[in-house]
């Protein structure tokens, strides 16, 4: 048998050299040489995605799977939900989200299980939602972060108003971000215009017993139902008998 020559014993290797890299390329979306992601799977998914894929690690995407863009300075990330605890109440893996301005019946009211279907039909355990959380109030009490909810790139504190199964939180339309959105003055946030007055004039005419609008002092007496507000701060001594349980929040039904 005749040795090998040079040049084969160089080129041999050198094809096989490539070959091999053409594979392994062709598979992980990775140059064997510079070890840059060039692979059609990479672009797909990303690079620090494909890793995991082809490791067999969980996925932590950073996908934006909601096309709404949020407005302010506060949080806006986008998160899988895990409960649904009611129709204002939304949980994920990392936060308990309460909607903000909006507020839907509670389990012993009538028109609990309407409105917490409805969010679940919107907003589906598992499904992606978008949360603007409001700049001016970032949580409640409770430490639930305040939020416009966004599902499929519509907001689900809107459409729970427009259909019928919440109300606006009027004491908080003064400390919101969202408070001069079409769907928050629509239903209980829009202040309504005056006749012209100085400014004393109107602070003197308004009943110190209603701070969230004005109620003048001089009106005739008036039940929940002759005004659109609901759940708004009451003082004492409450003319209107708006706050019959005198716990400070009148109209709550």
């Amino acid at each position: 048998m005749k040795p090998l020559s040079i040049a084969a014993l160089v080129v041999v290797p050198f094809v096989l050299f490539i070959a091999a890299g053409l594979v392994y390329q062709s598979q992980t979306g990775t140059d064997i040489v510079t070890g840059e992601k060039t692979g059609l799977a990479a672009k797909e998914v990303g690079q620090e995605q494909f890793e995991s894929i082809y490791k067999n690690e969980p996925i932590q995407s950073k996908q934006d799977f909601d096309s709404h863009k949020c407005i302010g300075e506060a949080k806006c990330v986008s998160q899988l939900i895990t409960k649904i605890v009611d129709g204002d109440t939304i949980y994920t893996a990392n936060y308990k989200i309460r909607l903000s301005l909006v507020d839907t019946p509670e389990k012993d009211e009538p028109g609990f299980s309407e409105a917490a279907t409805f969010t679940a039909q919107m907003c589906p355990v598992g499904s992606y939602i978008t949360i603007d959380q409001d700049d001016l109030q970032l949580y409640d009490q409770y430490d639930r972060l305040l939020a416009n909810v966004f599902c499929g790139g519509k907001s689900l504190n809107s459409a729970l108003l427009y259909n019928g199964h919440a109300e606006i939180f009027t004491r908080y339309c003064s400390t919101s971000e969202f408070s001069d959105f079409p769907w928050a003055q629509k239903f209980g946030c829009k202040v309504q215009p005056m006749k012209s007055q100085s400014v004393s004039e109107l602070t003197n005419n308004c009943d110190p017993s209603y701070p969230d609008f004005c109620i003048t002092i001089n009106s005739p007496d008036l039940d929940c139902g002759d005004i659109p507000q609901k759940r708004f701060t009451v003082l004492q001594p409450d003319p209107h008998r708006f706050d019959g349980d005198k716990d400070g929040i009148g109209c709550e039904s």
